[in-house]
């Protein structure tokens, strides 16, 4: 074998390991893998006040970005999720029409989507909490917000609960 058909042989094969590595680290392939795709789309809910809440994921970037609105009465966030192959994370980012911004990570516990996530608002104040997403029926999603302790834990039950109604799409 001459030492061309070497190299040759060894750039496709690399070019082949690196495409699998490549087609792996895609934020789609990851939602689809844990079975979370049904959290894809719009959704909608009331609070206790009767206010409607609007929230929507939606792939971008060839599903290497999931987009994220967030909207009811005087209050909007748009947000970014994506994944680090280097940290092996999937990492949330986001600001708000209120001049505040946050960052977070998101994981799987089970068939629940966890998001846990820091808020700072236009003042410099800081919340920490959990959001838990859980797939109710094929149109019902339930969202649990929980404080987080100071060693990263959620607290033991939600400080409040949502469910969410999928909206058709238009």
């Amino acid at each position: 074998m001459s030492c061309k058909s070497v190299v040759v042989a060894l750039t496709a094969g690399l070019l082949v390991f690196t495409s699998g590595a490549m087609a792996q680290e895609k934020l789609g392939d990851l939602v689809s893998e844990g079975g979370f795709d049904w959290i894809i789309g719009a959704w909608t809910a009331a609070t206790d006040q009767g206010d409607k809440i609007d929230l929507a994921y939606k792939w971008e970037l060839d599903k290497h970005l999931l987009s994220i609105h967030l909207k009811w009465p005087n209050y909007e966030y748009r947000g970014m999720i994506f994944y680090v192959p280097a940290e092996d994370k999937i990492t949330q980012v986001g600001v708000d029409n209120r001049g505040g911004n946050g960052k977070g990570l998101w994981d799987a516990d089970g068939n629940k989507a966890v998001h846990k996530y820091e808020h700072t608002d236009a003042d410099g104040q800081t919340n920490k909490m959990g959001m838990v997403h859980s797939r109710v029926d094929n149109d019902t999603m339930k969202l649990e917000v929980y404080e987080i302790s100071g060693d990263g834990e959620l607290g033991q039950y939600p400080t409040f609960t949502t469910e969410y109604k999928r909206q058709k799409e238009q």
